[in-house]
């Protein structure tokens, strides 16, 4: 997903599962997000996807069908604008996946939907959308002590022809910590990976390693930290100003001069200072400089650090 834009379309949900990693903030509120921006028009996300130069859009939640309507008209405006072959994919559990609902996301150009069955009478949802054209696929977490119902689900999906299913690595976050605490789940590596979610998922690829349907693991870390620094740098890369230095953790790097000089031919203005790259250090004419910042934030302007480089303080 780190070439594609994600559409958080509403965190409402009919299901309230012990492990959802949806945060505090977001779980059962209807508020929309683009990437990490909370937005309030479709067309915000058209914005977005033309800031990163994005490939196709993911769209989550909560479970996007209970906004069949603003999703099937955000599909369209995105199809309309960057063509067919911006590839747009949808993840629900299936509960309101209905004919109508699967053909109104069909009509308007669904390429593919994941689904996440968290009660059995979900499958029958999968299979309607196999009658549809659109790639179907299911993507699940890997409980540890679940090997065997993972199985099961993976067998019937092949005999279906599902196209694939996704394994991810199980989540801990702030909002299931407890949930998860109280069935002995502990995180194990990385920032949130949950013990024996890794070995659950091995011992099921290796199961059907020689099956013919599509298998996929992503890790925690992968899908934390890999997807959003990749993304973040795509969308620097994109639409990052000439002053920007951009890190290998996907965030920007500047120096904000605070003087009297006129600086513009090095950056850009700011009340009474500049924006400046911050290789421009040892050439900047110092006449005048009061103050020297390096300043590190993320695409979307949130500040992650400032340090006073000059005058240096008496502890640097």
């Amino acid at each position: 997903m780190g070439g594609k834009m994600v559409v958080f379309i509403s965190g409402e949900c009919g299901d309230s599962c012990y492990y959802c990693p949806v945060s505090e903030g977001r779980f059962g509120k209807d508020q929309a997000y683009v990437n990490e921006l909370k937005v309030s028009d479709l067309y915000d996300f058209v914005h977005e996807s033309y800031r990163m130069n994005a490939l196709g859009a993911g769209i989550t939640g909560g479970d996007p069908l209970l906004h069949l309507d603003r999703v099937v008209e955000l599909i369209t405006i995105l199809k309309d604008e960057f063509g067919k072959s911006y590839h747009v994919h949808l993840y629900t559990t299936g509960r309101y996946a209905t004919n109508d609902a699967l053909s109104e996301l069909a009509k308007a150009g669904l390429d593919e939907i994941r689904f996440h069955p968290t009660k059995i009478q979900y499958l029958s949802a999968i299979e309607r959308a196999l009658k549809f054209q659109m790639d179907v696929g299911i993507e699940i977490p890997a409980i540890p002590g679940e090997e065997e119902k993972i199985s099961n689900l993976i067998k019937w999906a092949k005999e279906k022809g599902v196209k694939f299913v996704n394994i991810n690595e199980l989540e801990l976050t702030e909002r299931n910590f407890q949930n998860l605490n109280t069935k002995g789940l502990r995180v194990s590596h990385g920032l949130a990976g949950v013990s024996g979610s890794f070995q659950t998922s091995l011992m099921v690829l290796e199961k059907f390693s020689e099956s013919e349907i599509s298998l996929h693991y992503c890790s925690s870390v992968y899908k934390d930290v890999v997807e959003t620094r990749t993304r973040f740098i795509r969308t620097l890369r994109v639409s990052g100003k000439p002053y920007e230095e951009i890190s290998g953790e996907g965030t920007s790097v500047r120096m904000l001069v605070k003087t009297n000089q006129d600086l513009s031919e090095l950056g850009e203005r700011r009340g009474d200072s500049y924006i400046i790259h911050p290789s421009m250090l040892d050439s900047l004419p110092m006449n005048n400089v009061t103050e020297i910042w390096l300043i590190e934030q993320l695409p979307y302007g949130q500040k992650i650090s400032e340090k006073l480089i000059y005058p240096k303080s008496k502890n640097s």
